[in-house]
């Protein structure tokens, strides 16, 4: 699978947990971060601060995104 399947299948799993999860549901912090081996639900108990670090989840991924798109297309290359 190269580059741009991967991060097609990631963007519609962000979309279809955004979807799965309401205004009303608490954010499942377990479900973000998948790789995590600890309960990060019982370390953050309050539901502001799990939407706040969803959110910074999502940026991260998106700046991560987005540096891979400016180095595929060499826009990191000096100019000569």
């Amino acid at each position: 699978m190269d580059t741009d399947q991967m991060e097609k299948k990631e963007q519609v799993e962000e979309l279809e947990q955004e979807q799965s999860e309401s205004a009303a549901d608490p954010v499942d912090l377990n479900r973000v971060f998948k790789e995590e081996e600890r309960d990060l639900n019982s370390m953050f108990p309050d539901g502001e601060m799990r939407k706040f670090l969803r959110q910074v989840d999502k940026n991260r991924r998106s700046n991560q995104r987005f540096l891979t798109g400016m180095q595929r297309d060499k826009l990191w290359e000096e100019d000569e």
